[in-house]
């Protein structure tokens, strides 16, 4: 494994195990295997790092809930697609407490402002194509995934602060039909 891979392997521990506010330079260095110096070289700072551990984690995050999804959708419908996502994020907690601190940070770094608007944008269009939307428009098909985008981030935030009340698979299948029924009059 190169360098650079065994520092963000070993990041994603640290974001796991310590969150981003709490995890040293020196915690990646241990958790990789790798030098400290080695975290300047490849990547600028500490900061940079984390950054791109998280967003490569919330990605295959992101991978595992699209594979549990690839046979079932749209045949199985919105409730398949909250619940396998409420599953994987319960799962994954700590990748989406850490998520939150990154975020944070970002009114006042400009170069992490703008690594998350373009995971964002990725996101948005990701989402529309693996749920089936690729075929619209791509102004429509960016729209749609940041329609999706807006509704998972809600419910990451609200399962993250408040799992007991936060919406359930059915809630939110039941909530977009009744959106779409008045959308339609």
């Amino acid at each position: 494994m190169k360098e650079r891979d065994k520092l963000i392997d070993g990041a994603k521990r640290c974001l796991q195990e310590r969150g981003y506010a709490h995890t040293t330079a020196r915690d990646i260095a241990r958790a990789s295997g790798a030098n400290l110096a080695s975290i300047g070289y490849h990547f600028g700072s500490k900061d940079a790092l984390l950054v791109e551990a998280m967003i490569e984690a919330t990605t295959d995050w992101a991978d595992k809930l699209r594979q549990s999804l690839a046979d079932d959708l749209p045949s199985e419908g919105y409730e398949t697609l909250w619940q396998r996502a409420i599953e994987l994020l319960d799962l994954h907690r700590p990748v989406f407490v850490a998520n939150i601190e990154v975020f944070a940070q970002a009114e006042r770094r400009p170069r992490l402002r703008q690594a998350l608007a373009d995971a964002q944008e990725t996101a948005r269009l990701e989402l529309a194509h693996w749920l089936g939307e690729a075929t619209l428009p791509q102004a429509t098909q960016r729209a749609v995934g940041a329609f999706y985008l807006t509704l998972l981030t809600g419910l990451i935030m609200q399962r993250l602060i408040d799992p007991e009340r936060a919406p359930t698979a059915e809630t939110l299948t039941k909530a977009l039909h009744a959106v779409r029924a008045r959308a339609i009059r």
